[in-house]
C-alpha cells in the first residue's frame, strides 16, 4: 500500500513538472523591438559595515518605456541575516506613453500600480524615510555645523589596461580631497579614493546610451516640478553613493554645502570612455564638530579605516531585439493595490 502511496506522489509530481514544463516552454508571440539593455552590479558594504548587500539589475529602455529587474541580497558574515532586512526580487516598469508604473514583487507575483511618477501621498505627509534614520551618522557636537572651505580633485591615468566582463578597459586613479571646517575653525578631511575602469564608446553603446537618454530627458521633463528640482544627479559619484555619504553627514554639515561636497570639478574631462568598473573607499579624519567624549570615534580622526566601500561594474550594455510582453505585467500576477 505504501509502495502505491509513494508512485501514485511520484506520478502527481512527474504531471506537475510536466505542465510547468510545457508552461514555461509557451512561445512569447509578442512582437520585438530594438531596446538598449544593460546589467549592472553593484557590492556595497554599508555605512561602517551597515547592513552591506549585493545587488544585480538588469534594465530594458525604449524612448518611452523602461523595465529594471533588480535583485538584492545580504552580503559579509552575516550574510543571511541581511537578506531578511534587505533582500528582495522586484521589477518596476515605467509606461511614459500610459502614465503608469507598475511594481511587481517577483516571489509573491503580486504588483502595484500607480502613475509613473509614483502615487500621490495624502496631503501633509512626506514619504518614509525609516532606511535612512536607521543607519549609521556621525557623532557630532550638538549645534554644530561644518562647511566646505576646499576641494581637491585629482584624476590620474595609470597606462593599466585590463578586459572587463569583455570590456577593453583603461585604468585612472582618482583621489577627492573635500576640506570640511567648523565655526571654531577645527578641521577634518573628507578623502575618496576611486578606482575606475573605462572603455571606449562603441556604435552599440553609443546607441543604448542615446536610447536611455531620450527617456531620461521624457521622464524628467514629464515630473512635477517638486520633483524636478529634486532630481539633481552627482557628476562622478553613484547618486546612492551620494546619498550615503550625505545621510551620514546630515547632523553635521550645512544645507548650502550639500551639493558642493559631492560634485566634482572639471578635472572630469580628463576621463575618456564610459565607466565599466567603479570602486570607491570613503575615509575622514579631522575633529570638525566632533564631541568631546567621541576622542576614539572616527568622526574625530582616531580611525582611518574606510567609512564606506562601494564598487558598482557594467555586465553588460548594447542594443538588443526584445519582446514587448517585457514591458506588461505578467497575466498570472495579482494586483494589490492601485492609485
Amino acid at each position: 500500500m505504501r509502495k502505491l502511496i509513494f508512485f501514485a506522489i511520484a506520478a502527481g509530481v512527474a504531471a506537475c513538472s510536466s505542465m510547468t514544463s510545457q508552461k514555461a516552454a509557451e512561445p512569447d508571440n509578442s512582437p520585438t523591438n530594438p531596446t538598449a539593455v544593460s546589467e549592472i552590479h553593484v557590492i556595497n558594504g554599508g555605512i561602517l559595515g551597515y547592513l552591506p548587500f549585493e545587488s544585480t539589475e538588469k534594465r530594458y529602455v525604449r524612448a518611452n518605456m523602461r523595465r529594471e529587474d533588480n535583485s538584492m541580497k545580504g552580503s559579509g558574515t552575516f550574510g543571511a541575516i541581511t537578506s531578511f532586512f534587505v533582500g528582495h526580487d522586484n521589477t518596476n516598469i515605467e509606461r511614459l506613453d500610459r502614465n503608469v508604473r507598475w511594481t511587481l514583487n517577483n516571489s509573491k507575483k503580486e504588483y502595484t500600480e500607480c502613475p509613473v511618477h509614483g502615487c500621490p501621498l495624502p496631503q501633509g505627509k512626506e514619504r518614509p524615510e525609516e532606511e535612512k534614520k536607521s543607519e549609521p551618522k556621525a557623532k557630532t557636537e550638538s549645534g554644530c555645523t561644518m562647511r566646505v572651505v576646499n576641494t581637491n580633485f585629482n584624476v590620474k591615468p595609470t597606462g593599466e589596461k585590463r578586459e572587463i566582463n569583455g570590456f577593453n578597459s583603461d585604468q585612472y586613479q582618482i583621489t577627492w580631497l573635500v576640506m570640511l571646517r567648523d565655526d571654531t575653525k577645527r578641521k577634518t578631511t573628507s578623502t575618496l579614493n576611486i578606482e575606475l575602469w573605462t572603455t571606449p564608446v562603441t556604435s552599440s553603446m553609443r546607441e543604448a546610451l542615446g536610447i536611455e537618454g531620450t527617456f531620461d530627458k521624457a521622464y524628467a521633463a514629464s515630473a512635477p516640478r517638486a520633483q524636478t528640482a529634486a532630481a539633481k544627479k552627482s557628476e562622478m559619484l553613484p547618486p546612492e553613493v551620494a546619498q550615503m555619504m550625505l545621510g551620514y553627514l546630515s547632523n553635521g554639515l550645512r544645507a548650502s554645502d550639500r551639493d558642493a561636497f559631492v560634485k566634482a570639478g572639471k578635472q572630469l574631462e580628463k576621463i575618456k570612455g564610459h565607466p565599466i568598473s567603479t570602486h570607491i573607499e570613503w575615509t575622514m579624519e579631522g575633529k570638525a564638530c566632533a564631541p568631546t567624549e567621541a576622542a576614539t570615534d572616527v568622526a574625530s580622526g582616531a580611525s582611518t579605516e574606510p567609512i564606506l566601500n562601494f564598487t558598482v561594474e557594467v555586465k553588460s550594455l548594447k542594443v538588443e531585439p526584445e519582446h514587448d510582453s517585457l514591458f506588461s505585467v505578467p497575466k498570472d500576477y495579482k494586483l494589490v493595490s492601485k492609485h
